[in-house]
């Protein structure tokens, strides 16, 4: 297994990002980082002086049937759905086109210095196998599952609860915890709108059995909580609706949660289901801005996602600055304007990678350079003027300066994936 040397980012928590130079990152043939120490490296080590080692990034919402629909702009949410995200998951009924956007997907993934995903699938049991198959074959770090919606959608989308719910417990039977763990699954339902009381219930029971993670959206749109509200009068909200279906606990993961209020927060909170802060989609879908700052101060656990194809950014890095300029917007904008502070490069360091392995549960796999995890790292060569800086102002260059073409080297449990 390989020893890389460099300078070794470590987000230890949301404010403290250790900076090492020189540092030595040993691995073992069992992919896990075994030492770190400081010093010169043996002959063959990967990388120089002029390289940083930092922990892969997570992305933890988004659509792997619209990998190669990002960008398209000028459309809001429901219109893009109806024009691009639904035809995008209909191919996947071809076994060939399945197979050959996953394995886009992946490389798309590894190029950007993306080593774990939680990702949504289509609604055909086959193409979540076998995307999972490619999961498995490329090395990539995932927590996946098959769409699941059966109202509201076009008919070729449609499926009946009884026998989604029963592909789903097939899939997560043969994939959660495959790979030593690296491969997990997620019961999907779509969203409220797009779901029965049927279909959510049984997601909800499946996911608890089978000690599996259920994901959804959350507070994405007006538009979603208008219908909400007309197709569940007797709840309260759609943070009541997913409560009362069983679906919120410490393996939920929702995504968006643009529009929550303070009382939604500490129901989430409480629950200890995960938030997915999606700036760049939130914003590219004329959607809202997430407020980070209350989401935080309620206690709930936050990971960042990019949404592809909803938003169209893959490259995690430039999703969290997205994350810290949304804050700044939310503060300057408020009238009266905040006092409180916004996260800091530090923050989104910590939610880009360690963080959000804590959100996704899987801290004790993955997530930083720590003797005992999983070598999911990455060998980058930034400009060279970052090295000259103090400390706290590395780190805050580094992120919004580091780019995909920087990227040499990319490790997942220790075997390198690319790019």
């Amino acid at each position: 297994m390989p020893t890389l040397c460099g300078t070794l980012l470590q987000p230890l928590s949301p404010t403290d990002c250790r900076v090492t130079p020189g540092a030595v990152v040993s691995i073992s043939d069992a992919g896990r980082v075994t030492q770190i120490a400081t010093g010169a490296a043996a002959a063959g080590a990967v990388g120089d002086e002029g390289c940083w080692i930092l922990p892969g990034f997570i992305d933890a919402h988004l659509h792997v049937p619209q990998w190669d629909r990002r960008g398209i702009d000028g459309l809001p949410l429901g219109q893009w759905q109806q024009s691009v995200g639904y035809p995008a998951e209909a191919r996947m009924a071809d076994s060939t086109t399945a197979r050959d956007i996953a394995q886009e997907f992946v490389t798309g993934m590894i190029a950007n210095g993306t080593t774990t995903v939680a990702a949504f699938g289509s609604p055909f049991a086959q193409e979540v196998d076998s995307t999972f198959a490619v999961f498995e074959q490329r090395g990539l770090r995932a927590i996946y599952g098959m769409m699941l919606n059966d109202r509201g959608c076009p008919a070729e989308l449609m499926q009946t609860p009884d026998l989604a719910l029963e592909q789903s417990r097939t899939l997560a039977a043969k994939w959660h915890g495959a790979q030593g763990g690296r491969l997990r699954y997620a019961f999907s339902p779509r969203t409220p709108i797009r779901c029965s009381e049927e279909m959510m219930r049984g997601a909800a029971t499946l996911a608890g059995m089978l000690k599996c993670h259920l994901q959804t959206h959350v507070a994405e749109s007006l538009e979603e909580l208008a219908e909400v509200r007309e197709l569940y009068p007797d709840y309260v909200d759609e943070v009541d609706v997913f409560c009362q279906m069983g679906m919120l606990s410490s393996r939920t993961l929702l995504a968006h949660g643009v529009f929550m209020n303070q009382q939604q927060r500490r129901q989430l909170a409480d629950s200890g289901a995960a938030l997915v802060h999606c700036p760049t989609a939130n914003l590219f879908r004329e959607s809202g801005l997430m407020d980070y700052v209350a989401h935080c101060r309620a206690g709930i656990r936050i990971a960042l996602g990019s949404s592809i194809a909803g938003g169209p950014e893959p490259f995690m890095p430039r999703v969290a600055a997205e994350g810290l300029h949304t804050a700044k917007a939310i503060k300057v904008h408020t009238l009266p304007r905040r006092s409180t502070p916004v996260p800091t490069p530090v923050e989104a360091w910590w939610v880009l990678t360690r963080g959000a392995a804590h959100a996704l549960n899987i801290a004790d796999q993955t997530g930083g350079i720590e003797p005992g995890l999983a070598a999911d790292c990455l060998v980058v060569r930034p400009e060279k003027w970052i090295a000259d800086l103090p400390p706290q102002q590395q780190v805050s260059a580094l992120l919004y300066t580091i780019a995909p073409s920087q990227i040499e080297h990319v490790y997942i449990a220790g075997r390198r994936v690319g790019p």
